[in-house]
């Protein structure tokens, strides 16, 4: 049975000798890794292709993973929160990224990334929200064309590919990168300069920033 531990006696095991050191790493790893094995229950459709032994193994690989981030992480920890809760997130940021890595396997990224720019504005307003009131419909629209005309005429063809698979499709970096033989600094500056580009448009069409995004937050 895992002890309870205060967020110090955490701190001071996970860095103690011997024994001690040794069992709070045991219950850390069973923590990080339920947390791993909830999350692909909850996301089972992204291993649709995979035996429960071969999911098994996902998130063992997941959870040592979390383990070492963890513990590489330990002087970040500022107590604003229960070390299980700051601990959790780190299992459940990598579990995130298997689970999409698994998601796009098989996928043609090159079919995706040259579909039209306009399906991929629509599909992300829905995303950013599902109610749209008649009052700021047409600043929505007006909206959506900026982002569509900086899309298709301003960004470069790489930068278009990173935007729409990164941001729209949610495909992982490591994916990315693959697909199109580039490393991943390399894939961050071009979606950095795929967003900048982006908010100049709407600037220059006298949008803030600030002000479009709440245009395209949920009614209260």
């Amino acid at each position: 049975m895992s002890k309870t531990r205060t967020n110090q006696e955490w701190l001071q095991d996970l860095v103690s000798d011997d024994l001690i050191q040794e069992a709070a790493i045991k219950d850390l790893r069973n923590l990080l890794l339920r947390a791993t094995l909830y999350f692909f229950s909850r996301n089972l459709g992204d291993f649709q292709n995979l035996e429960r032994e071969e999911i098994i193994q996902r998130a063992e690989d997941c959870t040592q993973d979390a383990l070492i981030a963890v513990l590489a992480h330990l002087p970040d920890f500022r107590g604003d929160s229960k070390f299980t809760t700051w601990a959790y997130k780190f299992a459940i940021n990598i579990a995130l990224v298997a689970a999409r890595r698994e998601r796009w396997k098989g996928i043609s990224l090159d079919e995706l990334a040259a579909s039209g720019e306009g399906n991929h504005i629509e599909k992300m307003m829905q995303q950013i929200s599902r109610e749209v009131t008649p009052e700021r419909s047409a600043m929505q629209t007006e909206i959506q064309r900026v982002i569509a005309d900086v899309i298709q005429s301003e960004l470069t063809d790489k930068q278009r590919q990173v935007l729409v698979m990164m941001v729209f499709y949610e495909v992982p970096l490591d994916e990315v990168a693959r697909h199109l033989g580039s490393n991943r600094n390399a894939i961050y500056k071009l979606l950095h300069d795929a967003r900048r580009k982006i908010k100049k448009g709407l600037e220059q069409h006298g949008f803030d920033v600030k002000e479009t995004l709440s245009l395209f937050s949920p009614s209260r």
